[in-house]
């Protein structure tokens, strides 16, 4: 059974890349994985659980806005305590974030079961996907694709799941509102998540057959209220050594706070 994550939840894998986001906790349900349980097994943590040790304070200041606009205009029940209208100000104030990611993930889902062929996408979902196909035909050529493939480097420590790669690209699709007079799409932050993508396998590729190049990497960005809007963005290669720089610096802070350092169970293997 697929559960939705919930917010600020840490996803984990395991050596050979599989999924360990959640686990049957007393009672038989599933519970959400805890550092606890990737210590005990040792589970590397996902490139976006990596990252969100970074600040983000133009998403922070973006969430004290709705929770103040939600202060604002939520009326107050006649005998509801402080902590009850507090509590009904916060999930008011994320309705607009959780419906984006349940419409992201399920996107993300129909271009999925599309790229596997295991199902053909109808309506507006079809004007996306042939759009992003479109999209990938014109800068990337022709290509093996492989979507949502997950992976593991125990030798550095983390894992996670690329949206779309083959062998010489890396993708992620980020969908957002936005119309054909857009601004700004890209924020060099996708790049830090893209590039830790971007180099999974390299090495194991140069042991195998002596040859082996870093990925050409992108985001493509899908509307969420003008179907089949779609906008290619490539990050430079100019700038592949400080994306990495900075991934892999945030991935030796990740591990210094939490204190967890996962490539030491596979030391010698």
């Amino acid at each position: 059974m697929q559960l939705a994550p919930k917010e600020n939840q840490m996803h984990w894998y395991d050596k050979e890349g599989n999924p360990q986001h959640y686990v049957p906790s007393k009672n038989g349900k599933l519970r959400a994985s805890t550092l606890r349980d990737a210590r005990k097994h040792g589970w590397m943590p996902s490139v976006t659980s990596v990252l969100d040790i970074l600040a983000k304070p133009g998403l922070d200041q973006w969430k004290i806005n709705k929770a103040v606009n939600a202060a604002i205009n939520l009326p107050r029940y006649i005998n509801e305590t402080d902590a009850e209208y507090s509590k009904r100000i916060l999930a008011d104030s994320r309705k607009e974030s959780q419906e984006a990611s349940e419409r992201g993930t399920r996107i993300h889902g129909m271009l999925e079961r599309a790229f596997k062929q295991e199902e053909e996408p109808k309506g507006d979902d079809a004007a996306i996907f042939n759009s992003v196909k479109s999209l990938l035909d014109i800068n990337c050529g022709e290509q093996e694709w492989k979507s949502e493939v997950t992976f593991s480097e125990p030798k550095l420590g983390y894992g996670g799941m690329v949206d779309l790669i083959s062998d010489e690209w890396a993708i992620d699709f980020k969908t957002k509102e936005f119309g054909a007079d857009h601004k700004q799409l890209a924020y060099e932050s996708m790049a830090y998540q893209l590039m830790a993508y971007a180099v999974t396998g390299v090495e194991k590729s140069y042991m195998d057959t002596g040859e082996a190049s870093v990925r050409r990497m992108a985001n493509i960005f899908v509307s969420a209220t003008d179907p089949g809007l779609t906008v290619f963005h490539e990050w430079s290669k100019e700038n592949f050594e400080r994306y990495w720089e900075i991934f892999s610096s945030s991935l030796t802070l990740w591990k210094n706070v939490k204190q967890y350092w996962p490539e030491k169970h596979y030391e010698g293997s």
